[in-house]
This record gives structure tokens, sequence and C-alpha cells, in this order.
């Protein structure tokens, strides 16, 4: 029982402290550099294919008589040939991009899983650009002749190249600390 008069016992002090670091809620400097990077990436894979479906039919011509001047046995199987070649690099030309644009946001948002996303679509534009160069080296006077420029053929190179650069950089310790 307390007397009139008597002071409360004082408090204890109590200070709270964190197990692990406090992680910062800023975002990184070089993610900036990374997201640009991307879209230089994604507008280059987009023009090449925008450049390639403009003059489709005459690529696939030159292309397909390319192979059978190599093979002469192949005869309508190159065409089909090439048609696959050209899907292949359609749909690889579409990983690239859902890849770069869904990883890219996942990565501003500081999400960890963008820069597995980014990684993938980076080994995938390399592919795509090893591919590509395989398959119309062979070909590159007769493509020029057919309205697609040189500079053109080393476009899915330039964005591979950009995407392994930028994707690079996320591994940096300054862009692993603020992602979650």
């Amino acid at each position: 029982m307390s007397m009139p008069g008597d002071a409360p016992p004082p408090r204890p002090r109590v200070a709270v402290t964190p197990m692990r670091p406090q992680r910062t809620t800023e975002r990184a400097g070089p993610i900036r550099w990374v997201v640009l990077g991307w879209i230089v990436t994604v507008a280059l894979t987009l023009v090449t294919v925008l450049l390639i479906v403009a003059s489709l039919d005459d690529l696939r011509s030159v292309l397909a008589a390319d192979l059978i001047r190599e093979h002469p046995d192949s005869g309508t199987d190159a065409g089909r040939a090439v048609d696959i070649s050209l899907l292949i690099g359609a749909g690889l030309a579409l990983v690239v991009v859902v890849l770069g644009v869904a990883g890219a946001v996942r990565l501003w948002a500081g999400r960890r899983a963008g820069r597995m996303m980014l990684t993938v679509g980076a080994l995938v534009a390399t592919v795509g650009a090893v591919g590509f160069r395989l398959t119309v080296d062979p070909s590159t006077p007769g493509l020029a002749d057919a309205g697609l420029p040189a500079p053109v053929l080393w476009l899915p190179v330039a964005a591979a190249a950009i995407a392994l650069i930028a994707t690079g950089v996320t591994f940096t310790r300054a862009v692993s600390a603020t992602l979650r």
C-alpha cells in the first residue's frame, strides 16, 4: 500500500534493438541504369522484329534460296526450315520483351524476382542473338538486297550485349542491398 506523498518507484529504461540490420527503403542509383538498359534492349528487339516483318516475304525467300544453294537436296524442306527458324526467333523475341518489361518493373519495385527475370531474359537474348547471326550470316548480301540493311543484322547482338551488361549490374552490392 502506498502512503500519501510517496513517489512511485523509478521506471526501468527499456531499449528495443532490431535483431537484423534495417534495409533501406530508397532505390539504389544503379537500378535506374539497369531499367534504362532494359528499355533499350526491348526497343532494339522490337525494332528488329518490325524491320523483319516489314519485308518478311523477301527475307524468307532469300534465306530459303541460300539454304537450297548450300543444300540442294533440301527442296521444299528449306522453306519449312526458314519458317521454323523465323518462328523460333519471334518466340525468343517475345520472351525477351516479356521478361525484360516484367523484370524491370519488379526490379524497380525492389523485388529480388526482377533480377532473376532479367537474368533469364538476358540469357534468352544472347541465345537469340547467336541463333540470329548463325541464321543470317550466310545470306547477308542477299538480305541487304531484300531490304534489310547490314546494321539491322547487328541489332540483336547489341540488344543482347546491353541486356547482359545491365543485368550484371543487378548483382552488385549496391543493388543487392536494396532488394527484398
